[in-house]
């Protein structure tokens, strides 16, 4: 199945980042580029977000107030299906040595050093987005074969 750009701009996105400035130049970056997305200030919102809809992808700032980044993402992959599982992306200024190490162990899928640009920010939102469609495809595959369609009404 080949993916279309408006296959591309079509992921749900939700932005975790508790500085508004960061925020709407994020949000401003995303529509730019074709995407929409909602916007939280925490953790503790980000998990309400999922309770609300499934999404895509997550970008998530670390450093958020009452839960941050790493542990909202170890609780979203300890509650949320296998199969629904978002792309969880780290947005963080604060960079140490082992920064995307600490974030992948926290079970996030990818990380992003701020200040975020545009071009980066494109790169890093085409290479997950092609990576679900992949996953999509493999999911449907297997669900014809094994005669369960309609069990998996995301993909």
């Amino acid at each position: 199945m080949a993916t279309t750009r408006r296959d591309l701009n079509s992921a749900r996105i939700l932005l975790a980042e508790n500085n508004e400035s960061n925020r709407k130049v994020t949000s401003l970056m995303l529509k730019r580029l074709g995407y929409s997305a909602n916007a939280v200030t925490n953790g503790r919102e980000v998990l309400m977000a999922l309770k609300n809809q499934p999404y895509d992808i997550i970008l998530m700032n670390i450093r958020m107030p009452e839960l941050d980044g790493f542990e909202a993402s170890r609780m979203i992959r300890e509650l949320c299906p296998a199969a629904v599982q978002p792309t969880i992306i780290a947005l963080t200024a604060y960079i140490l040595p082992n920064s995307k190490e600490r974030c992948i162990e926290a079970g996030m899928n990818d990380f992003m050093a701020k200040p975020i640009k545009i071009n980066d920010l494109a790169a890093m939102l085409s290479k997950h987005v092609r990576i679900l469609e992949q996953k999509a495809v493999f999911i449907r595959s297997c669900a014809e074969t094994l005669g369960i369609q309609g069990q998996f009404p995301m993909y």
